[in-house]
């Protein structure tokens, strides 16, 4: 099999990847507003086509894994791969990703947007350490 690092059918794969997790995502809000308005049938519904986009993604993903993780570049497969990779992913979000967005948001006026990414980006501060204390555990057995 061709390399697929760098190929149009990566590019298309991550494409599909970020759009059926964004798909999976904004149907579990979907599924939430219809439980408030009383659908359960339909929030039902939403949840099990999540569940399927979800499915999705993850086989894009076992694709991809060839190329490393679509998001950092990191080599990914094993336990230690993905906390690395996860580590990286979650340091680049706390450290320029949401400090960049809410920059911008703050700058157009969006106090409370900017407020909030800002409490975003100290999760993923916090969830880099994690994955960083889970991997030095892992490489110390």
């Amino acid at each position: 099999m061709p390399d697929l690092g760098g190929s149009a059918t990566e590019a298309n794969l991550r494409a599909a990847l970020a759009r059926e997790s964004e798909s999976s995502r904004r149907f579990l809000y979907f599924a939430h507003q219809a439980d408030v308005d009383g659908q359960p049938e339909i929030a039902a519904l939403f949840r099990a086509v999540s569940e399927g986009e979800t499915g999705h993604a993850l086989g894009h993903l076992d694709f991809l894994a060839e190329a490393g993780d679509p998001v950092t570049g990191e080599p990914i497969g094993t336990t230690e791969q993905n906390l690395a990779a996860a580590m990286a992913g979650e340091r680049l979000e706390a450290t320029a990703i949401y400090p960049d967005f809410s920059e911008t948001a703050r700058r157009e006026g969006f106090d409370e947007i900017a407020d909030w990414l800002d409490s975003l980006g100290e999760a993923e501060r916090q969830y880099a350490d994690r994955f960083a204390a889970a991997l030095e555990v892992l490489r110390a057995r």
